[in-house]
């Protein structure tokens, strides 16, 4: 079902849109939001899942007065209204499906309802995702359409461009221990172009998992400020960051699309700006190599980041990694054996020829005819420590998909 006023005609429409249709995918259901008369505002999609009810509603852009009357006489409208928390309502027909409802309501007047078909109430977690959805859905549908200051205060404060300390301090970050989270478009496919992170189901999830947590969406990356206790521990601070990375790249709605990425832990907010470019140069190496931890920290892709910097420090030179694993490859190549296999395989093995051999499912003595042959094709000597570093860094950078 279409979803008018997605075309840039109504700004605060289309955000609308944007939160339920994070939160419907979130949840995996089909959402409603209607205003206090009952009148259609906003729906995420999949409302084909949803009952004939629900999809008349969407049509004529208002519930049906007969729905209103049923919820009302059975006192459901009451109890919603009164309920700060979302409530599991029984279908109002037999051709209807239950309903998970919520009040849409923050710091003022009563704003709307939220509504999801959905067979069972939703667990704690779910309700937490609904409730936070339904509060986001009465800030944005309250505010004046102005940008805001926190808005301004958090980019100043990742990109470095205004007082940091003044900036912290309106943010309530002035003593907190900070880390940043990025996320960014997964790897597409091959010719694809790189998308942008869907911020809003970021921001519903970051609201209930971490409450203080600010998150803002720049260029094709969403980033979120942590702010943990002054007194917690850096690696504690970057650990239960993490955890939250990680459970947050778990949720089905995100899985396989966004890379996640974790900074060290700040203490100084004019050391925030470092933290976000820490988590940009991951999401990098996340986005170009597929070898790379979907959800990472730098010590996670150190190696990686050392290898690749070599690389364009080669490329940018004009030079090339030589040496054994180079004539290996070309000797395998014209003359179809597998002598680089076997020198990865003794290497991997730290020059142990039975267990490499059992691992090739050779006998040791062809092993050993086969390392005979490498030194005759290529030079290599493993006794020599500087031949064999560089015949594991030029392996290691092959490995981790790096091209020469």
């Amino acid at each position: 079902m279409s979803q008018p006023g997605r075309d840039g005609t109504a700004g605060r429409r289309e955000d609308l849109f944007s939160v339920i249709d994070a939160a419907g995918e979130l949840l995996d259901v089909p959402i409603v939001l209607e205003d206090t008369e009952f009148r259609v505002l906003a729906w995420s999609k999949g409302q084909q899942s949803a009952d004939e009810e629900r999809v008349s509603g969407i049509l004529e852009r208002q519930a049906q007065p007969w729905l209103v009357e049923v919820l009302r006489s059975r006192g459901d409208i009451a109890r919603l209204t009164a309920s700060p928390e979302p409530v599991f309502l029984d279908p109002a027909s037999d051709r209807a499906k239950p309903r998970m409802a919520c009040r849409v309501q923050h710091d003022g007047p009563h704003l709307g309802y939220l509504w999801a078909t959905t067979q069972t109430p939703f667990d704690p977690q779910q309700t937490a995702h609904f409730r936070a959805a339904a509060q986001t859905i009465a800030v944005r549908m309250s505010r004046d359409g102005q940008g805001t200051t926190e808005h301004d205060d958090l980019e100043a404060l990742l990109f470095g461009t205004a007082d940091a300390e003044q900036a912290a301090a309106r943010l309530g970050l002035s003593t907190a221990k900070v880390t940043v989270l990025a996320a960014a478009q997964g790897r597409p496919a091959q010719g694809a172009a790189f998308g942008e992170t869907p911020s809003d189901t970021l921001r519903l999830y970051l609201t209930t998992v971490h409450p203080r947590s600010l998150v803002i969406r720049h260029d094709r990356a969403t980033y979120a400020v942590l702010p943990w206790p002054a007194s917690t521990d850096d690696t504690e601070a970057r650990a239960r960051s993490m955890n939250v990375a990680r459970d947050l790249w778990d949720r089905a709605a995100l899985r396989e699309r966004i890379v996640l990425a974790v900074s060290a832990a700040v203490a100084d907010p004019g050391r925030i700006p470092y933290a976000r470019s820490h988590v940009d140069r991951i999401n990098g190496l996340q986005q170009q190599y597929p070898s790379a931890p979907r959800v990472a920290a730098f010590e996670d892709v150190q190696l990686l980041y050392a290898l690749s910097r070599l690389r364009g420090a080669l490329r940018q030179d004009g030079e090339t990694l030589g040496g054994a694993v180079s004539a290996l490859e070309r000797h395998d190549r014209h003359q179809h054996t597998q002598l680089l296999a076997t020198l990865r395989c003794y290497l991997d093995h730290f020059g142990d020829t039975n267990a490499a051999a059992a691992q090739l499912h050779l006998h040791p003595n062809t092993f050993r005819y086969r390392l005979q042959r490498i030194r005759e094709v290529s030079g290599f000597d493993p006794r020599d420590a500087q031949t064999r570093f560089l015949a594991e860094l030029h392996l290691r950078m092959r490995d981790l998909g790096i091209p020469d």
